[in-house]
């Protein structure tokens, strides 16, 4: 019986949120995403590291089901919400990251949960926190992206600064992370 209602509640709570995503994303549009240039992604460092990257590189991931090609095109902050509905961020700002995922090979799916991020003292933050700030265009959720498939969007995060990085996670590990 517990475990019926505790399914029902994480199911319901699934779908209010995936509403709420929609209503905000249509809503107007007072912040832009910057979409990637249509020039090649910038190749992962010589030595392998795919920590610390910078706005613009690309991490390309290749798996069994297919070929990713992430890339943080931006980051951005904001102190306030973005748009009238938003709300205020409770632990002192935003920080924005405009994100490209490109499946170059096979199979892949996108999530903003995908995507950590981590404060400089180690404090590691969900996008959950940011999906009510009304900035940006947020991130879909997708399954079963094909090769040829492109999305982008932003995922927000509400931290107390900027001192910190974005961390992707592949798998429940950490493919690689950019640096604001």
């Amino acid at each position: 019986m517990v475990v019926a209602v505790t399914a029902a509640v994480l199911t319901l709570l699934t779908c209010a949120g995936g509403i709420v995503a929609v209503v905000i994303g249509t809503k107007g549009t007072s912040t832009t995403v910057s979409e990637a240039q249509a020039t090649p992604p910038t190749p992962p460092p010589a030595n392998g590291d795919t920590r610390d990257l910078s706005p613009g590189d690309t991490l390309i991931i290749n798996r069994e089901a297919g070929t990713v090609e992430i890339t943080v095109t931006k980051f951005s902050s904001a102190t306030k919400p973005c748009k009238s509905h938003g709300l205020k961020p409770g632990e002192g700002m935003y920080v924005i990251a405009d994100v490209t995922v490109a499946v170059t090979k096979g199979t892949a799916s996108t999530n903003p949960l995908y995507f950590q991020w981590v404060a400089a003292d180690g404090t590691k933050t969900t996008a959950i926190g940011g999906a009510f700030s009304g900035c940006g265009k947020p991130m879909p959720a997708v399954d079963d992206l094909t090769a040829g498939t492109r999305r982008t969007g932003s995922v927000v995060f509400d931290v107390h600064d900027t001192s910190g990085a974005l961390e992707y996670q592949d798998q429940f590990q950490t493919a690689g992370s950019w640096k604001p």
